[in-house]
């Protein structure tokens, strides 16, 4: 049946999503249950036979674990769904039953599915200018990442490359901004430029990034991140960068794995929300103003619960006895100056994405970040 999983309905009936376990139930609360998960089920059969458009959102996450993971899924169904008042119902399709970042591009791109959740970078073989973002300590903070995609001037000089690709961004996902975090064995604090020379870093798979490591003089590695895991307890890398959520939500228990956390902010480890632009441009004219309208407060309720899971990753990395340390001003400016836009080695960076006008457009796109 192609509705909302069961555990979705069951996390609004009985509460499954904040610690209960459907098998754990007595007898009766399964029954409970059960009816509650038939009444949503003949609910949203009868939601999706009235419904004018079908929006089929695929994600890699999973609906139950939203208090450490801000996929927004059921505020992406409910809000959709009310501000179009029925005429579009929407589907999720979570834990990547329908792949994982590429593939999911690609399956909106070609249509199979009408939205997805998806990283930065995998649109960054598709449209090169977003790698601007990978550039350090311009647009790393949440306030300047959401001040820069709702700016015309990112629309215009990189958000628009998308349309070729029969892709447009809907919204950006609030995440948090990439540390720079020792594994348990290496345990070191990493809060200065000397701090990262000659150490091991797992890094993605950006360019940009690779530049910033180079800068650092760190030795940059490439590990899958679903090794990132088996590889930090057998000591082949020393530290890495994916934001708090990142690290705590990361596979095979990767939280497990870490000795400090520091809050570096060096850039925003983003996601976003993409739609096939057939799709939304198959819609009449009013349901596509309500769709695009309904984006607007799903990002603003997506913020939300960035911060609440933001902040249960950190009360439970200090159970377990790992540390995060906030730089501070000085320390941060330190990093910025050495690393950052300004270092003429970003130069060729910005003409290569941004073209012959790369300093210029970028300086346009750094004024509106900062605001």
């Amino acid at each position: 049946m192609k509705t909302l999983k069961r555990r979705t309905f069951l996390r609004r009936a009985v509460g499954v999503g904040a610690g209960l376990s459907y098998f754990a139930l007595h007898p009766d609360q399964i029954w409970e249950a059960n009816a509650a998960f038939a009444a949503d089920a003949a609910e949203e059969a009868k939601k999706a036979k009235l419904a004018k458009y079908t929006f089929t959102f695929s994600s890699p996450y999973i609906t139950s674990r939203h208090v450490t993971t801000p996929h927004a899924h059921l505020e992406i169904k409910r809000l959709i769904e009310a501000y179009t008042k029925n005429k579009v119902h929407v589907i999720i399709h979570e834990g990547g039953i329908d792949g994982t970042g590429s593939a999911l591009s690609n399956r909106v791109r070609y249509g199979k599915s009408q939205g997805a959740l998806l990283s930065v970078a995998n649109l960054v073989p598709l449209v090169s200018e977003l790698d601007v973002l990978n550039i350090p300590f311009w647009s790393s903070s949440k306030s300047e990442y959401v001040r820069l995609f709702k700016s015309q001037a990112w629309d215009k000089h990189v958000l628009s490359k998308t349309a070729k690709h029969k892709l447009k961004v809907l919204f950006p996902y609030v995440v948090g901004a990439r540390t720079a975090t020792s594994t348990r064995k290496y345990g070191k604090l990493i809060k200065s430029p000397a701090d990262f020379e000659g150490v091991k870093f797992r890094i993605p798979g950006s360019k940009s990034l690779a530049v910033f490591y180079k800068l650092t003089k760190a030795k940059p590695l490439k590990f899958a991140w679903n090794l990132t895991a088996r590889t930090a307890r057998i000591g082949r890398f020393q530290a890495l960068d994916p934001s708090v959520i990142g690290l705590y939500s990361g596979p095979d228990n990767l939280r497990e794995e870490l000795g400090i956390i520091s809050e570096i902010e060096s850039v925003h480890d983003g996601w976003v929300a993409i739609g096939n632009t057939d799709f939304i441009a198959s819609l009449d004219s009013e349901t596509r103003t309500q769709f695009m309208d309904s984006m607007a407060e799903i990002q603003t309720e997506q913020v939300k619960l960035y911060r609440n899971s933001r902040g249960f990753c950190i009360e439970e990395f200090a159970k377990l006895g790992t540390k995060t340390y906030i730089p501070t001003p000085k320390e941060r400016e330190l990093l910025a100056s050495s690393f950052g836009h300004s270092n003429p080695a970003w130069t060729p960076v910005k003409k290569r994405l941004l073209g012959e006008d790369g300093v210029t457009v970028f300086d346009k796109l750094f004024k509106v970040a900062k605001g």
